[in-house]
This record gives C-alpha cells, sequence and structure tokens, in this order.
C-alpha cells in the first residue's frame, strides 16, 4: 500500500505533509492491529520500509540520483511532521 501510494510520477506533486497525513492513520491502525511482544521485529523491519518508501519518492521529487544521501533529510522530515512508527 505503501509503494502504490509513493511510486508512481503523478504523486510527486504532493507535499511530504501530505503523504505523512495520509499515511499516520494507517500505521495507527497496523499498530494497533498487528502488535504483539513477539512481533517487534518485523514492525522494526516495516518502520524501516516506510521510511525508505519515503526517501526514495523525496529523492525522486528532488531530483537526486542517489536515494540514500536524502534519508538524513527525511528523516529529520519525519520527526518534524510526526510520521508514526509502528513500535
Amino acid at each position: 500500500m505503501v509503494k502504490e501510494r509513493l511510486a508512481p510520477p503523478s504523486m510527486r506533486k504532493y507535499s511530504f505533509k501530505e503523504h505523512v497525513t495520509w499515511l499516520n492513520p494507517k500505521i495507527q491502525g497496523w499498530r494497533n492491529y498487528y502488535y504483539t511482544a513477539h512481533s517487534q521485529k518485523k514492525l522494526a523491519k516495516l518502520d524501516w520500509y516506510i521510511l525508505q518508501r519515503i526517501t526514495r519518492w523525496y529523492a525522486k521529487k528532488r531530483q537526486r540520483a542517489r536515494w540514500q544521501a536524502s534519508y538524513p533529510e527525511v528523516k529529520h522530515l519525519a520527526t518534524m511532521h510526526r510520521l508514526k512508527t509502528l513500535l
């Protein structure tokens, strides 16, 4: 679901905040439904995947060749815009 939202080129017109607003209720629902003491490892991988997809989207939006270079900036933006996490 995250990839379908962030991958198409038509989604680059939206701002970071609009994507966070769309993602937060879904992340909260996943956390409420799937969180158990034994699921933390899988949820940590999903957190990483969500942040990776947002970083790739951000790098394409900013026309950067390497998406890994955008990771610290995206991490800061995620904190600033209060992107929820699964853990």
